[in-house]
């Protein structure tokens, strides 16, 4: 589930929710109750960069992810 940003028109609470793409569920504001809201546009996480490499999302748990600037050996 996308997590989204939002800013209520009526009272100006912004928050976040994670909203299903399965289930058309009205978003409203959990301040004030409004649904009148106003989407926010969200940018991605950078990348992790370490030792001048590549951005990469390559958390350290489970296989090497295979690119050539991955210091992670495999098992």
């Amino acid at each position: 589930m996308p997590l989204y940003e939002y800013t209520c028109r009526k009272c100006a609470h912004a928050f976040e929710t994670l909203v299903s793409s399965r289930v058309a569920i009205a978003v409203t504001c959990p301040k004030c109750e409004s649904p009148d809201l106003d989407q926010l546009i969200g940018l991605p996480a950078p990348g992790r960069v370490t030792e001048g490499g590549a951005a990469t999302n390559c958390r350290g748990d489970g296989p090497p992810c295979g690119a050539p600037w991955c210091g992670r050996k495999g098992p």
